[in-house]
């Protein structure tokens, strides 16, 4: 009965070691515990005119006066899930639909970087 239980122990204690793992850093400085994720642009346009859903939205209402203004929606997967943001665009933005970036998702004022091109694309969503 002994063996049994140190072996259950043993068990129990590699499981929860498995689950103790370091977060996800992508290029030294976009943590995963922060909200940032891998991501690809899909559309770019005034904020009415973005067709995909966004369960990460940070369109404003857009009114007559700012309807112009530019926006990117950016597919990306969390927890294995897909999900979308959008998120202004800054005026000198060069972004273009199909590039790969970094987006997040828990911060609207974010920069969209672009991912260096060694980056592998495993975990993404478009």
């Amino acid at each position: 009965m002994k063996v049994l239980a140190a072996g259950m122990v043993v068990v129990a204690l590699g499981g929860l070691a498995g689950c103790a793992t370091s977060p996800t850093v992508f290029e030294g400085k976009y943590s995963q515990g922060d909200g940032w994720r891998k991501g690809t642009v899909v559309e770019i346009g005034p904020a009415k005119s973005l067709k995909r859903p966004s369960y990460y939205d940070c369109r404003t209402e857009a009114s007559d006066t700012d309807g112009n203004d530019r926006y990117v929606m950016v597919a990306l997967l969390r927890n294995g899930h897909p999900y979308a943001r959008a998120a202004k665009l800054p005026a000198d933005s060069k972004l273009q639909v199909g590039d790969k970036v970094y987006v997040n998702f828990k911060d609207c004022n974010a920069p969209i970087p672009k991912r260096s091109p060694s980056t592998p694309d495993d975990e993404e969503f478009n």
